[in-house]
């Protein structure tokens, strides 16, 4: 760029040019590593307590915290300039930032973060490749017990701040798509209930699909054709177990025994022996008429032997 501005440059077209100059330095500097840490200890802020990942790693090291600062200026100067000059495109390796705060103190009833990352983080996924930005939430209830901390075990820095997604993008329109997004999945988790939330069915769904536990259907299936449409005792292919019931006294089919109205020829002879053999019984213990008064059958022998046995048990005991 020019050193020296012509005299009938205007004062806006002046604060552009600067801000150009501002915004290709901090670029030049981000891009060659140049960062601008004193290497005067003394000259040096205090370093903050210190982050470590789950691998022990520290997280917020000088040099990250130096390059973030020079990445919120730029941001600062680029925003400046769009408004000056709208034709202005930023450099090649500058995103977009914006942030979307979660009401999750306001709904604690509702698992917003739940329902922005998915099951195994699929449903962030998906919102990120069809968005094209990256999405980060971050802030109380973002990230599990254990997973991230410090070594004193003492909370992380933001963990107890209101809880916000951040959205970084290469250009406004993918910020805005994923604001959008983000924007109604919160509406829905709070307007919708649980049980009807499609995106939330839809994640549970998925989940039992990678657990191996996903059934095609919630209705059961009919053990005896395995149709889904109607139950079991209500399934028109069903056997009839009635018509191979064959009845012991009749040799009909259809009925039991139980409830034959029509015996074998051999039922009433029997029936009319056991009654003899009764009558005879009662006879001899005097409850009966003689005898001699009654008609002579041929009459069973285990039926006779039977009430034989029950005479001698009958007849009173002689000393």
């Amino acid at each position: 760029m020019p050193t020296i501005l012509p005299s009938t440059v205007d004062p806006t077209q002046q604060e552009a040019y600067l801000v150009q100059l501002q915004i290709e330095e901090i670029s030049r500097k981000l891009r060659t590593g140049d960062l601008d840490i004193p290497q005067n200890h003394e000259e040096r802020s205090p370093s903050p307590e210190p982050i470590y990942c789950s691998d022990g790693k520290r997280l917020n090291t000088r040099e990250f915290r130096y390059r973030k600062k020079l990445e919120e200026q730029r941001h600062q100067f680029i925003q400046k300039m769009q408004s000056v000059n709208q034709d202005f495109k930023p450099p090649y390796d500058y995103k977009l930032i914006d942030k979307v705060l979660i009401p999750q103190e306001q709904h604690s009833d509702i698992n917003f973060v739940g329902l922005l990352i998915g099951s195994r983080g699929n449903t962030l996924k998906a919102m990120e490749k069809e968005t094209g930005a990256k999405i980060i939430i971050r802030g109380k209830g973002s990230v599990k017990q254990g997973k991230v901390g410090r070594k004193d075990d003492q909370p992380l820095a933001g963990e107890d701040e209101p809880l916000p997604a951040f959205i970084t993008a290469p250009n406004p329109e993918a910020v805005k798509k994923a604001v959008d997004i983000i924007k109604d999945v919160v509406r829905q988790g709070i307007e919708v209930p649980e049980g009807h939330n499609d995106l939330r069915r839809m994640q549970l769904r998925e989940l039992a699909q990678l657990n191996g536990t996903l059934r095609e259907t919630d209705c059961p299936r009919c053990t005896n054709c395995g149709s889904t449409e109607h139950k079991s005792w209500l399934c028109p292919d069903k056997p009839n177990i009635t018509n191979s019931i064959v009845c012991t006294a009749c040799g009909g089919a259809g009925h039991i025994s139980k409830d034959c109205r029509s015996k074998r020829p051999d039922a009433v002879e029997a029936q009319a022996k056991i009654d003899e053999e009764y009558m005879s019984l009662m006879a001899e213990l005097g409850e009966g008429p003689p005898l001699s008064a009654q008609p002579k059958q041929n009459a069973d022998p285990l039926v006779t032997a039977f009430l034989k046995r029950n005479r001698l048990l009958c007849q009173p005991y002689k000393r």
